[in-house]
């Protein structure tokens, strides 16, 4: 590969990856029963590091961090600042960084394992998030900590995209070489 064909190829997956952190905040939906909104965020930052280089998508999610902090309006809903880090969120937008550095870890194994070990993956990613976000609230002391407000209300939107995540790498990986062959 020349270099500047592998220029090009980290240029262009540093910017998808920042645009999909971007575009999987902006999607919210509700489901009955479910008290707080589900974003895509944790899973496209987990999907990110799999499917693409995996430094790659870790620059990408990294800039869109970069980009929010200097007020360009790329987090959740148009937010962005400074002001964010020192927040409930801070921790949680941090950790979708330092999760794909997990997920990049894990990758080799990740490619040569079925679905249900993909689903267990995304799940261990989503409470390595929580930890990290949670970790972040209490030392910051940004709100009082407790399983009713912080944990319980998030785990049917862990599960829910947990499984999807899997469900979304498993097929990108069956049906892309049947694409390629083409």
């Amino acid at each position: 590969m020349s270099k500047e064909l592998k220029l090009s190829r980290i240029a262009a997956e540093v910017a998808f990856s920042g645009i999909m952190m971007w575009a999987s905040g902006q999607v919210a939906f509700e489901l009955p029963g479910i008290s707080v909104p589900i974003t895509l965020q944790s899973m496209v930052a987990m999907i990110l590091p799999m499917l693409l280089t995996g430094r790659n998508a870790s620059g990408g999610i990294l800039l869109w961090l970069v980009l929010g902090l200097l007020d360009v309006p790329v987090f959740a809903n148009g937010s962005s600042g400074l002001s964010i880090l020192y927040s409930n969120s801070g921790g949680y937008l941090v950790g979708f960084y330092l999760v794909s550095f997990f997920i990049r870890a894990l990758k080799d194994r990740i490619m040569a394992k079925g679905i249900i070990w993909l689903a267990v993956i995304f799940v261990s990613g989503h409470v390595l998030l929580t930890i990290i976000g949670l970790s972040w609230i209490k030392v910051g002391g940004y709100s009082i900590i407790s399983l009713e407000t912080h944990v319980i209300p998030y785990l049917p939107g862990l599960f829910i995209k947990s499984l999807l995540g899997a469900i979304i790498f498993w097929s990108v990986c069956r049906w892309l070489p049947k694409i390629q062959q083409s």
